[in-house]
């Protein structure tokens, strides 16, 4: 019976990983749930899926309009709950696989919580340059012919499917699939002090936004709020950093959002249908 009871209490996780798990995915649940009220019909299409028909006017298509004055600050808190909701998931088996890491090594595991904080401060900053794509898109509505914003709206899954295939993607994605590689590199600086948590939160946040960047310049088109598009880009990039085959999904993925953006400029009036 000590045999057969042993094993099993090795398998079962510790209390403090489940502990840390829970607050992770609890904040992803907030987060999602804030994001479903926040979600007024307007933020749900963006420059791909609200693309004109021949006869709408680029008023009428406009995805987001906000006033100036306040559009930073709505956008900014807007995006931080966004990419709480999809990022916190992607990123919690690293996060638990660097703490279990970091334990055998024999030093105090509470430091991944610095880790997390750097991680999402990167994507907070992001936020800024999300901005100003954003604010190209409306222009893009606003002032031009609405075929044209449509063939614009289309270009952008194309410009990520082909992103989805270069070395960086791939060097970038390695980075945040791999734990190991992180506690050799950086081990020293997540072992000393928080503060050094806190850092290489933020080096690793770089490479995690380095890998995804392009497919929220894709949520940002297809509508920031829609929790359809929010939640199929989440799982991709759960696909993509957890799963075993992950980069090669990625270049599926990357090769289907080619195909995708190839057809939308040639027939722009199919984009809606994505709504």
């Amino acid at each position: 019976m000590r045999t057969a009871a042993g094993p099993a209490r090795l398998r079962r996780p510790p209390a403090h990983e489940l502990v840390f798990v829970a607050v992770l995915l609890a904040l992803s649940a907030a987060a999602w749930l804030m994001a479903h009220r926040l979600a007024a019909p307007d933020m749900r299409v963006g420059i791909l899926t609200g693309a004109a028909q021949g006869h709408r006017s680029a008023h009428d298509m406009a995805p987001m309009p906000m006033e100036h004055a306040m559009g930073a600050g709505v956008f900014l808190g807007v995006w931080l709950v966004m990419t709480a909701a999809m990022m916190l998931p992607a990123v919690t088996p690293v996060i638990v696989r660097l703490d279990r890491l970091v334990r055998r090594r024999g030093d105090p595991g509470v430091v991944v919580y610095a880790l997390v904080t750097g991680y999402l401060a990167v994507w907070a900053a992001a936020g800024v340059a999300a901005y100003g794509v954003f604010l190209g898109f409306q222009e893009a509505v606003t002032a031009g012919d609405p075929m044209t914003a449509a063939r614009v709206g289309a270009a952008v899954p194309l410009v990520a499917g082909v992103y989805q295939l270069t070395p960086l993607k791939r060097v970038c994605l390695r980075r945040c699939r791999s734990p190991l590689a992180v506690l050799v590199r950086h081990g020293e600086r997540i072992v000393g002090s928080r503060t050094g948590a806190l850092r290489v939160g933020v080096h690793h946040g770089a490479f995690c936004l380095g890998c995804c960047w392009a497919l929220m310049v894709l949520l940002l088109a297809a509508g920031m709020m829609s929790l359809v598009w929010m939640g199929a880009i989440a799982a991709v990039v759960l696909a993509e950093k957890a799963l075993p085959h992950g980069e090669t999904l990625s270049r599926l993925f990357g090769a289907g959002l080619i195909a995708l953006g190839v057809l939308l400029i040639a027939v722009p009036g199919l984009a809606p249908a994505l709504a």
